[in-house]
């Protein structure tokens, strides 16, 4: 319900997603009424006392006492400032600043000399007489009073004085100080709402609901907010730096998520505040140092976030694909996974290191295959095990369908068919290391045609064909590289790469070719994380098939295992396979890979090309017509579900305009606009200048065309 004036108030007992807005078309003459109203209310705080907290309440007293000793000092340093402020509006009075200025600038200062002349004479009289009768009534007090009065007097004058000298944002000479700024948020929250008006987040006329009191929460501090209704909380996600600038504080230290389930709505966030940067401690060890062994299925550790909340991996059901500049850890986050594929004895593991040394060397124990280097010879023997492979994946979708709905219930493997020897579809995991080495192979596939298909596009066919059709039939990828290129890996491979992980990159291009178009919009740029980070990047999930939010990226710094770690790891595997029967391929010299048959190879090269031609046809986009920048940008943030008028200045917050440059872009842009409309809301009464987000989405349509 609403109070007098249209404030927000919460009907008793129930919860503050309930409360609503009421907005009334109004008169100019109950404008003019509302203004008085509207100046007493700005003293008063625009949050419920339930903000009130023994932290904000400590720091409130420290603050009022800080200030309470520097007073001796502040002081005078007023009055002086009034003294100057007093003494030059003075001497503007006397000269007639303002009136010689207008007669100047009319080119009337000729004909008005005389007047003005006339006055500054008349106003020096005045203020001579005026000194003369002070120091007079001083003198005559003095003698007959003593000094008491002229005491008080001079006591209110000091105060007079040092209120028109107390400074002021904007006022000139006064706006730039000596310091830096610090954490702008005291645990009452109205600091808070000021910093989500200062990152436009919200308007100065809206306020923030509070939904779970602040709290220390780890090394930081957590409370989860509603913002007004007319706002989103994926737009303060997508404006996270801004907020943390208006917070004064490094965007690693803000956490800024949205709130799902029966418990949130798509304006509930939850922020989290660190008290220093969360990335600086010693890295986490991986659990799977100490690990006896570790069953696939579970998804392995693989670090944590800022809050200390741990993160785990998925592996089956999808793809990984990491990427980073050189020196960010990339190898050590590619190893986590595959030391928890080497755990696991029902798993068959292939690796293939692009770069060469020694990093993946102690996979040898236990890989089915294992490629070391990316010369020619070794791309070419890829090639063979990844047809070796896809004629695997292939064969287990024959034989699922042929087993019974209680063994297959949805012609998946299941944990049960991985782990019988009797099946033969053992978990298959392909970890390939610097893998833009082998899709820029520029070899040609068939020597005896040398203008033919390249290595280097045979890999990717395959690749694409495994990531495409693989999961369901226990196949998983894991890429990584450091050249996140879209000519590296094409959208047709990197479209199926369900998981993404994008360490420290050094454009927002290069984060989004790993983690998806349209994340950068959305705020998640791993261009943004320090070099100093090592191992922290963006985790995200994109394709719903496991319990990664395929909406929002995760902030996660992984877990370190060391080579020698991994390699007392992978001696525990070969044992474990040893004692399974599991063992097999390179680990055990069977360094051959079984050669297809031609009717096999034949039917591969079909099934292939035809999957990465469908592939291909998703990606094509029919190409349109470009449309003005500043409908481009509206179209991704109007809803489709909104409808009717809305504030200019609304909509120039979502894409962080000016409300003056929205409105000329739009007049340019053909979109034609209402009157302004004058509306009270939350209390207050302005001339809104509006726009018709239908008649945006009609111009839209007609410009890029049907």
């Amino acid at each position: 319900m609403t109070a007098a004036g249209g404030e927000l108030i919460p009907f008793p007992g129930s919860p503050a997603t309930e409360a609503v807005l009421d907005a009334e078309l109004i008169t100019d003459e109950e404008y003019r009424r509302s203004r008085t109203r509207r100046l007493a209310e700005t003293a008063v705080s625009r949050l419920p006392a339930q903000w009130q907290t023994r932290e904000s309440a400590r720091q409130a007293g420290a603050d009022l006492a800080g200030r309470a000793v520097l007073i001796p000092v502040h002081y005078p340093a007023a009055v002086g400032r009034g003294l100057a402020v007093s003494a030059r509006a003075w001497w503007q009075w006397v000269r007639v600043t303002d009136f010689y200025d207008a007669a100047k600038s009319a080119d009337k200062l000729a004909d008005r000399w005389q007047e003005i002349a006339v006055v500054r004479r008349r106003r020096s009289v005045l203020s001579l007489a005026f000194a003369g009768t002070t120091a007079l009534g001083v003198l005559v007090t003095e003698l007959m009073a003593g000094s008491m009065p002229l005491v008080l007097t001079g006591s209110a004058v000091s105060a007079v004085l040092a209120v028109a000298g107390r400074r002021k944002d904007g006022a000139g000479g006064r706006s730039t100080r000596l310091g830096s700024r610090s954490l702008a948020w005291l645990m009452n929250g109205d600091h808070l709402v000021i910093a989500f008006r200062d990152a436009k987040l919200i308007g100065k006329d809206e306020s923030l609901m509070l939904v779970r009191a602040p709290r220390h929460d780890g090394t930081g501090w957590a409370l989860t907010i509603d913002v007004p209704p007319s706002r989103k909380a994926s737009d303060v996600i997508a404006k996270r730096e801004a907020l943390a600038s208006a917070l004064a504080v490094d965007e690693m230290r803000l956490i800024v998520e949205r709130v799902r389930g029966d418990d949130g709505h798509a304006g509930r966030l939850a922020l989290w505040v660190g008290d220093a940067d969360p990335y600086t401690a010693a890295p986490v060890p991986s659990p799977l140092a100490a690990a006896p062994s570790w069953d696939l299925w579970t998804a392995p550790p693989f670090g944590t976030t800022a809050r200390g909340m741990a993160v785990t991996l998925p592996i089956v059901w999808t793809s990984l694909l990491i990427g980073a500049i050189p020196r960010q850890g990339k190898t050590f986050v590619m190893r986590l996974p595959l030391t928890a594929a080497a755990l696991d004895p029902h798993v068959r593991l292939i690796v293939a290191d692009g770069k060469g040394g020694k990093d993946h060397r102690p996979f040898e124990q236990v890989a089915h295959r294992f490629i070391r280097g990316a010369r020619e010879s070794d791309a070419r023997r890829l090639i063979r095990v990844l047809e070796e492979c896809a004629a695997d994946v292939a064969n287990r979708f024959d034989r699922l369908s042929e087993m019974d709905d209680e063994l297959c219930p949805e012609s998946k493997v299941t944990p049960e068919i991985t782990r019988a020897s009797t099946h033969g579809m053992p978990l298959t995991v392909i970890g390939i290391d610097e893998v833009q080495n082998y899709l820029g192979m520029d070899a040609p596939l068939d020597e005896q045609n040398p203008k033919g298909k390249k290595v280097g596009q045979r890999i990717c066919e395959l690749l694409t064909y495994i990531a495409k059709t693989g999961p369901a039939a226990g196949y998983s990828l894991i890429l990584a590289t450091q050249k996140p290129d879209a000519k590296v890996i094409p959208d047709g491979l990197r479209g199926q790469l369900g998981t993404r992980f994008a360490l420290k990159v050094m454009t927002y291009q290069a984060s989004e070719t790993i983690l998806g178009a349209g994340t950068y919009k959305a705020g998640m740029d791993a261009s943004r994380l320090l070099t100093s980070h090592k191992g922290v990047g963006l985790l995200l999930g994109a394709d719903g098939e496991t319990e990664l939010d395929a909406g929002t990226a995760i902030t996660v710094r992984t877990h370190l295992l060391h080579i020698r770690e991994i390699r007392s790891a992978c001696e525990r595997g070969r044992t474990q396979r040893e004692a399974a029967g599991t063992l097999t391929g390179d680990a055990v010299g069977e360094h051959d890979v079984a050669t297809l048959a031609p009717a096999a190879v034949a039917r591969l090269a079909e099934e292939v090309t035809e999957t990465t031609a469908e592939i291909e046809n998703m990606l094509t986009v029919e190409p349109m017509r470009e449309l003005p920048e500043v409908l481009a940008l509206l179209v991704d943030v109007i809803d489709e579900h909104e409808h009717g008028l809305v504030a200019i200045r609304d909509l120039a917050a979502r894409i962080g305009w000016e409300p003056k440059t929205l409105g000329e872009a739009l007049t340019r842009a053909q979109v034609s606009r209402p009157t302004p409309t004058r509306q009270r809301i939350n209390g207050s009464a302005n001339a809104v200048p509006v726009i018709d987000l239908d008649v945006i989405r009609a111009t839209t349509v007609e410009q890029i065309g049907d």
